[in-house]
């Protein structure tokens, strides 16, 4: 057997550095990162806001520290621990500043969270907040006359909160320049990977996705906002005339752009044909929506130059005194030359 010669070993050693040694850089804290990214963290977050960037920007060979107000631990909203590198006090200084978003109703009205942010706004190369961490920014007053899209549910809630603020409801993210803000949860990833390209080129960018087997799409792909679902009745669940001892729990909720399905487990005393009639009355409130005869459960509407139809339907539980209530969603192809 021939013996391998030593550019061959060489060769082979090259490979297998390439193939290995990011994966564990990765997580290797650097003593002089080229760019530092500094985290806030607050009661409440969402642990995917702040921790798939994070892992985007360590892979890309960023410095990260995390910070809160007082430097303790906090809690997220799913109830982990997390203990932050440092308080506002001693924080050190940022080239990109993340605000996670999560529960944000006493983060968006803390005034040293606030103030810090505008502080530190004011040095970093970039701001990127992540679903309803766009709430936290929109306090600020830093969004005032720039776009700004957050996580699906709440867009109008942003929108009617901070009406200077340029809400975008069907992009992953955007982008003005110094501050970026991303849709919700998973969506964060793209932007933190937008940010990485902006800084680093997007060769780096790419190269970061892969060693995460994520597959980046830096145009198009995935955005939640473009779902079917979108065109449901908006306010309708205020218009329904609910039985008081009505109990609900959605069983699933799924779909894309032409179909969508919900489904629930409904327990009520109120029989499934007498609940489809309050609903009905719901969905003629809203308006809008016009009923396909007067005995079935079906309407449509026009939106965006398309028909949309929306059905309901219930049938049996194995559960006595409950059943399931069906919603589907269909959108018809747009019309020629829309």
């Amino acid at each position: 057997m021939r013996s391998a010669s030593a550019p061959t070993l060489v060769l082979a050693m090259f490979f297998a550095l390439a193939l290995c040694s990011p994966a564990s850089a990765a997580h290797t804290p650097r003593s002089d990162p080229p760019v530092t990214v500094g985290i806030v963290l607050f009661d409440g977050v969402e642990i995917i806001d702040f921790a798939a960037p994070y892992e985007v920007f360590g892979t890309a060979g960023f410095g990260v520290v995390t910070v809160s107000r007082d430097g303790k631990p906090i809690t997220t909203a799913m109830g982990l621990t997390v203990t932050p590198d440092h308080g506002f006090a001693d924080a050190p200084a940022f080239d990109v500043l993340l605000v996670p978003g999560g529960d944000v109703g006493e983060a968006q009205r803390d005034r040293a969270l606030l103030d810090f942010i505008r502080q530190r706004t004011a040095s970093a190369r970039h701001v990127l907040s992540v679903c309803t961490g766009a709430s936290i920014l929109g306090a600020t007053g830093l969004l005032d006359g720039l776009k700004a899209t957050t996580y699906f549910p709440r867009l109008d809630e942003l929108a009617q909160r901070y009406p200077k603020v340029q809400v975008v409801a069907d992009v992953r993210w955007t982008d003005n320049g110094k501050l970026i803000t991303s849709a919700g949860l998973s969506s964060g990833m793209d932007a933190a990977l937008h940010v990485v390209a902006r800084l680093r080129g997007e060769d780096a960018a790419r190269t970061a996705a892969l060693q995460l087997e994520y597959d980046w799409q830096r145009e198009g792909g995935f955005v939640r906002s473009r779902m079917a679902d979108r065109y449901l009745p908006r306010q309708l669940d205020t218009r329904i005339r609910w039985p008081a001892d009505l109990a609900i729990t959605q069983l699933v909720s799924f779909g894309d752009e032409r179909h969508w399905r919900k489904r629930y487990r409904v327990t009520t005393t109120t029989a499934a044909e007498a609940l489809l009639a309050r609903i009905a009355d719901g969905v003629e409130n809203v308006g809008g929506w016009t009923r396909d005869g007067k005995d079935g459960w079906r309407w449509h509407a026009t939106a965006d130059g398309r028909r949309v139809t929306m059905a309901l339907a219930t049938t049996p539980a194995a559960t006595a005194g409950s059943y399931e209530l069906e919603l589907t969603v269909a959108v018809a192809a747009a019309a020629p030359g829309r």
